[in-house]
């Protein structure tokens, strides 16, 4: 795995970084007492101390580094660990403190003797005495509880800096005895590791520091204060006065904060923004910023969001029309209840089973269709006949118009398959009829059913990114949407997939059979491929993967979002959203499935999603409708068209004559025979042929030959003078010609 080699050197780094600052705190008494102790002053020893305290702290720092990336399990390994180290520079770095201060202690001078004045001070509580017995009981000082809320901490900062640290009354063990006095949750627990000494107040209120003082959020918490300000309902002084006590607080903590008017106004508009984002959109916003300290401006939110919506757009395909997807699969024409409202009688049913229109002849329905401003060819109300994806026309005269509204000059005829179609569609059973015409007769089949529609059901999707198994060339990668099959016995990939990756694939014919033992196909082809969850490279999974063209027609109608549900709403999902249509490109089968799976199902009440937990993130499965909603009833219209037998002979005869010869010009002739002679078809079927160039007259091509055999013996001279970036030029180019692009 690539971030392996990081991890170990960065381990070395602070091993190395860490035994120099063990080596310097063991050296600094013997070089104290080196000076000798006639060259003692307080002012030395008091640098020397400050010295050590302050090697002491980058020592503590980088001790909790290492116990951080440094497993527990795999401490032993290590001889800092073993020796001890870290116990030993403290005993050292504490027995060093201790000579300093005796030493510092004797050059202090003698305090004169109190007079009876200083002694009647000293018994009523003033002077010098009565300082030392303040800090000995240490007093309680009036400061509110920092619990960890954002909100709080700029007030608590204050309040701390101002009446312990600022108070030269105190000394550094008061200060940090007040210190864990004064928080509670979060706060307390970010700095309970830490012992309450003298030495670590400093080291406490830094932890503090960077946790909390974050100025992006302290931004954003007081620009949401001027969102969510409350509203006047009525005239009344008070509360005009505390909207713009609590409009001024806000701005006056901005200002604080070093943002000018012009910076508070960008401010505000990046929040109105991003807080219309999606909740994907919004996290990826916010792990881009990284340092606290830098506040993003608008610009650098308008040139994220345009990378993140040219990255959707190659990520994410365009999305078939769901409306059109159902009329391929099943009927002519579907809709849901929300929009069959009958224009002509305002009742809830669809127009070609209203009665008002049955009773009308061809040419009275197509007045009404038009002037209800719906498709003349599947009476729809979205969209116009322009824009109809129904793959359905006319029965009779094949043009596109719905078949009852059409127009025969035969009356006789007209009217008998008017009157057939509006028993047909008035008694909702199948029927067919026959209408006779001189020139095609066609015997056109409608049927209309009504089912109820069966609840949805979620199957486990994530997100995960597919590379090559080991460093690619090229470095792709690429994020897709992926389906956990356990019943599948090895994992798949679609052949767009592998070409948007350029996987070198070997051959391995592979039978596959579904439910049943029906027979599915046959797969070919095979790649090497490596999963990882999105965000974590050092975690990768490799397999190898058959290549299909088509994986899945899986799709979920519009369903509640599972987010909706209270027992998997706090849920990191390994596919935010999981309803959505987009493509599956990789099905996960069994020989990766149980090395994704983690510990951890949650469930709901019966009919309701089951959640797992996995390394890419917890999978959703099962019901997805919503238990409340009443189930949607679907009603569809099929037409189908068969020709008659006099029909499919004429066209049986047609195929048999001998075509004509169409003589065709001197190109046209050297087109075909350039295409004869050149052309030739790949393993996945598509056919591959030269490019036709003239041999008449010579055309002016200006005077790129120059410019070209420049930029070659440019090329040249780069790879002559860098041996590794010609040797791996020469490898990408033959890999290159290997996939034949």
């Amino acid at each position: 795995m690539t971030a392996v080699p990081e991890v170990s050197a960065t381990i070395n780094d602070l091993l190395a970084q860490q035994q120099v600052l063990i080596h310097s705190i063991t050296r600094a008494l013997d070089n104290f007492k080196k000076l000798g102790r006639n060259n003692y002053t307080a002012a030395k020893v008091r640098a020397r101390i400050a010295s050590s305290k302050e090697v002491w702290t980058q020592c503590l720092r980088v001790h909790s580094a290492l116990l951080q990336v440094i497993p527990e399990a795999k401490r032993s390994t290590y001889e800092y660990f073993q020796n001890e180290l870290f116990d030993q520079a403290k005993d050292i770095h504490l027995t060093t403190l201790d000579y300093m201060a005796e030493c510092l202690e004797a050059l202090a001078p003698t305090p004169p003797p109190l007079t009876a004045n200083q002694a009647s001070g000293a018994a009523c509580g003033h002077g010098p005495l009565a300082s030392s017995f303040s800090l000995a009981h240490l007093p309680p000082i009036n400061i509110p509880p920092f619990s960890g809320k954002y909100e709080d901490w700029e007030t608590f900062r204050d309040r701390f800096t101002s009446l312990i640290i600022k108070n030269p009354d105190l000394s550094a063990f008061a200060r940090m005895h007040f210190l864990s006095s004064s928080l509670a949750g979060r706060a307390l627990e970010s700095i309970r590791s830490i012992p309450v000494t003298a030495d670590n107040f400093e080291l406490a209120w830094k932890a503090l520091e960077s946790r909390y003082e974050n100025k992006r959020r302290l931004v954003e918490m007081h620009v949401s204060a001027l969102y969510n300000l409350p509203s006047v309902s009525r005239e009344s002084a008070s509360e005009l006065s505390e909207l713009r006590d609590k409009a001024n607080r806000a701005i006056t903590s901005l200002k604080n904060l070093d943002r000018s008017e012009s910076d508070i106004l960008s401010d505000m508009l990046m929040y109105s923004v991003t807080q219309r984002l999606d909740a994907a959109t919004r996290k990826a916003w916010k792990l881009k910023g990284g340092d606290d300290a830098q506040i993003p401006t608008f610009s650098e939110l308008d040139r994220f969001l345009d990378s993140r919506a040219r990255a959707l757009e190659e990520l994410h395909p365009a999305n078939v029309d769901k409306q059109a997807r159902a009329q391929k699969a099943t009927s002519a024409t579907a809709s849901g209840a929300s929009s069959i409202l009958c224009p002509l009688c305002k009742a809830f049913h669809f127009l070609h089973k209203c009665q008002v229109f049955l009773k009308k002849n061809p040419s009275q329905r197509l007045e009404a269709v038009k002037k209800a401003n719906r498709c003349v060819n599947c009476l729809s109300d979205k969209h116009a006949v322009q824009l109809c994806q129904s793959k359905y026309s006319c029965g009779t005269c094949r043009k596109r118009h719905h078949s009852m509204l059409h127009v025969d000059s035969d009356t006789s005829t007209t009217k008998d398959t008017s009157t057939a179609k509006d028993t047909l569609a008035a008694e909702n059973t199948s029927v067919a009829t026959a209408s006779i015409h001189d020139a095609a007769p066609i015997t056109t089949l409608f049927s209309s059913a009504k089912v109820s529609s069966m609840p949805p059901v979620l199957l486990a999707t994530a997100r995960v990114r597919v590379g090559f198994p080991s460093k690619s060339p090229n470095g792709r990668t690429r994020v897709v949407r992926a389906l956990l099959d356990q019943g599948s016995e090895m994992t798949f990939i679609t052949e767009r997939l592998r070409q948007g990756l350029r996987l070198r694939r070997v051959r391995m014919p592979v039978s596959i059979s579904a439910i049943g033992g029906v027979d599915a196909g046959t797969c070919r082809y095979a790649a090497e491929i490596q999963i990882s969850p999105i965000g974590q490279t050092s975690l990768a999974f490799k397999t190898t993967a058959s290549v299909m063209t088509s994986l899945t027609k899986y799709t979920l109608s519009p369903v509640t979002s599972p987010v909706q549900w209270s027992h998997v709403a706090d849920l990191a999902l390994a596919d935010p959203d999981p309803t959505n249509s987009d493509l599956i490109d990789i099905l996960i089968g069994a020989d990766l499935y149980g090395d994704l799976l983690l510990d951890g199902i949650r469930k709901g009440s019966r009919g309701q999603l089951l959640a797992q937990n996995t390394v890419l993130g917890w999978v959703l499965s099962g019901p997805a409708a919503d238990p409340q909603a009443r189930p949607r009833t679907v009603t569809a219209q099929h037409c189908s068209n068969t020709p008659s037998l006099d029909e499919e002979l004429r066209r049986f005869w047609e195929i048999e004559e001998i075509p004509r010869a169409i003589p065709l010009s001197p190109e046209e002739q050297q087109c075909e025979d350039h295409f004869l002679a050149t052309h030739w078809r790949r393993s996945d079927g598509r056919y591959v042929i030269r490019f036709p160039f003239k041999t008449g007259p010579p055309i002016e091509i200006g005077n790129s030959y120059h410019s070209a055999e420049r930029q070659l013996k440019g090329l040249e001279r780069r790879l002559n003078a860098d041996e590794r970036v010609a040797t791996e030029y020469r490898a990408f180019m033959e890999e290159y010609e290997r996939l034949g692009i």
